[in-house]
């Protein structure tokens, strides 16, 4: 393995750990509510950091928006937008059900459908084929790791003692389930929207960008009209809970902080894979990122409290579970390799 491939590989690796960690940062803001917080990481995360990549590496990318036809920036903007409502509620989904649980089961039926849907639009003829066949594969093996991490979480909110009274955790496992599935499914937007609009990335390239960052045009757009559901929804809450006063209390400046860094995490570890995934192709740069992004974000779980006092059978569950999705993951890697 040559010192590229090596590179490639850890950039990926680092990428999904920052995305994995990337919530992390909102168990500090103690002072805030949810809301609060969510708005400073949509907006930094985003808005901001993806406008300000794509204003510096892509050479007059106003007029690349300008020239193009409506149908691949409507694609953007629809996908984005529905990815939007997918991120938003991820951040309810780990509220409900923790980060490491949460994230598991989002990303892998985010991971299982962002290649999924492509693969039936653009390639429906070879459904029957070995690639086909592949990926009908994954998503039957994908599912088994849902359903167990699901599963640990069941036996987690049975088993957890929250005070010394003896008081279980009422954590409304079914309604977390619900919504992480929902996120999921609405996540795996953002991959199916630059998968169907590399016509633009390409303009990009011919106006002069890298091609290491000309998916930038796409993503800036993508994440710009995700952002619309997170901002409204907090703003929703933000009315209803009337928090908007906490964004001025006192000693808060560390909250600004610890969202504009939630927000740097997050966009910093998509970069970072792409990057890493110029030079390892995107069938190992996707499965280190996504792989390295569930260790992560059980590792939070587990450094935060998610799983104190919950018996070894709920972690043996959730580590099988984590461990098949990441099996189903290289599945899907080498269907499309194929």
């Amino acid at each position: 393995m040559n010192g590229e491939v090596w590179i490639g590989a850890t950039l990926a690796v680092i990428g999904g750990a920052m995305q994995g960690a990337f919530a992390l940062p909102m168990k500090y803001a103690r002072k805030w509510q949810h809301e609060n917080i969510w708005l400073v990481f949509a907006v930094s995360g985003f808005v901001a950091l993806p406008w300000i990549l794509t204003s510096l590496t892509i050479p007059h990318w106003l007029q690349i928006y300008r020239s193009s036809p409506a149908t691949p920036l409507a694609i953007i903007i629809l996908c984005g937008l529905g990815w939007g409502i997918g991120a938003t509620l991820v951040g309810i989904a780990f509220r409900l059900l923790g980060i490491g649980l949460a994230f598991a089961i989002i990303l892998g039926l985010s991971s299982l459908f962002g290649s999924l849907i492509p693969f039936v639009f653009q390639s429906r003829e070879t459904i029957s084929s070995t690639q086909g066949i592949l990926y009908l594969a994954s998503t039957a093996v994908m599912l088994v790791g849902i359903v167990l991490v699901s599963a640990a979480g069941s036996i987690r909110d049975r088993d957890m003692v929250v005070n010394s009274t003896g008081g279980r955790i009422h954590r409304r496992f079914l309604s977390g389930l619900i919504v992480a599935i929902i996120a999921g499914l609405f996540s795996s937007l953002l991959s199916d929207g630059i998968a169907f609009t590399q016509p633009l990335a390409d303009a990009a390239q011919q106006a002069g960008a890298s091609p290491v960052w000309a998916s930038n045009i796409v993503l800036a757009l993508l994440t710009a009209s995700g952002a619309v559901a997170n901002v409204a929804y907090c703003a929703y809450k933000l009315r209803r809970n009337r928090s908007g006063a906490l964004y001025f209390a006192e000693s808060v400046a560390n909250h600004w902080a610890l969202g504009i860094f939630m927000g740097a995490l997050w966009y910093g570890g998509l970069m970072l894979y792409s990057l890493g995934e110029q030079r390892v192709g995107t069938v190992t740069g996707w499965t280190l990122f996504i792989g390295a992004m569930i260790l992560s974000s059980n590792a939070s779980g587990f450094a935060t409290g998610e799983w104190k006092g919950a018996q070894a059978r709920s972690k043996v569950f959730l580590g099988i579970g984590s461990l098949i999705i990441f099996a189903a993951l290289i599945i899907t890697g080498t269907a499309q390799k194929g």
